[in-house]
């Protein structure tokens, strides 16, 4: 008896000590408070696009402003636009999925540090780079400390840079690449690495799908109708950007 009182005491003692580990791992409650504060917005997109947080549920985004730790969800033919208080720019293909975490300065106007995680999908960013501030991308593989560039991203683990620099770390390993102008990096999956220079035509392949982001849109206003969990509906007029072509 007194055997199982010991082993149930040990127990609960190691997942107090698990659960403090997680709650103060750096990049997360340090580096990254929960908080409310305005860190970007989505300025432009293609349905279906939805936004949730672990206190809310999901809901359509349509040029919303997205707080840190809220989850990003682009649908099979979803594009997004989101820009940050820095003016830096992601573009986020379809079927993906992203956590974007941000810690602004004391006067909430510019994103000090700032991290997404691409879990699945694709980005392609311009990012503007300042003295004092830091942003990075990272997939389950690879970590991308971005200097101000244009470069793209995918959860296959395959960098690509436009023009700029990255810095790239597989995980695994901790070898650190940094890749310039026209170069990439693609992680495999036993965790050897492979890097090299793109053609021209390369580069235009796989910018190719977010190219839908930079052309005319034409905004409309759709209205729908909510129910909370009391029966109570209400409506609400949201406004949505897409190419001209699709309202033929």
């Amino acid at each position: 008896m007194e055997k199982n009182k010991v082993l149930i005491a040990i127990g609960f003692l190691v997942t107090i000590v698990a659960v403090s580990v997680f709650l103060f791992m750096p990049g997360q409650t340090e580096l990254y408070p929960e908080s409310d504060d305005e860190i970007a917005y989505v300025k432009r997109f293609v349905p279906a696009v939805t936004v949730s947080n672990v206190s809310t549920e999901p809901v359509r985004v349509i040029d919303q402003a997205l707080a840190s730790g809220d989850t990003l969800n682009t649908g099979e033919n979803g594009f997004a636009m989101v820009m940050f208080l820095d003016e830096s720019i992601a573009r986020v293909s379809p079927s993906s999925q992203l956590v974007i975490r941000s810690a602004l300065n004391e006067t909430k106007d510019l994103n000090l540090r700032t991290q997404i995680n691409l879990a699945v999908g694709s980005l392609f960013m311009d990012v503007i780079r300042r003295g004092d501030t830091e942003f990075e991308v990272t997939t389950a593989t690879t970590v991308a400390s971005i200097k101000g560039t244009r470069f793209g991203m995918n959860s296959d683990n395959l960098i690509w840079v436009e023009e700029g620099e990255v810095e790239a770390t597989v995980k695994s390993s901790g070898q650190t690449v940094s890749l310039v102008n026209k170069m990439y990096l693609q992680v495999e999956e036993d965790g050897t690495v492979e890097s090299g220079e793109l053609t021209e035509e390369m580069l235009a392949d796989l910018s190719a799908e977010f190219e839908i982001l930079d052309r005319d849109l034409i905004e409309r206003e759709m209205r729908l109708e909510f129910r909370n969990r009391q029966g109570e509906s209400f409506d609400e007029s949201l406004r949505i950007f897409e190419q001209e072509q699709d309202q033929e």
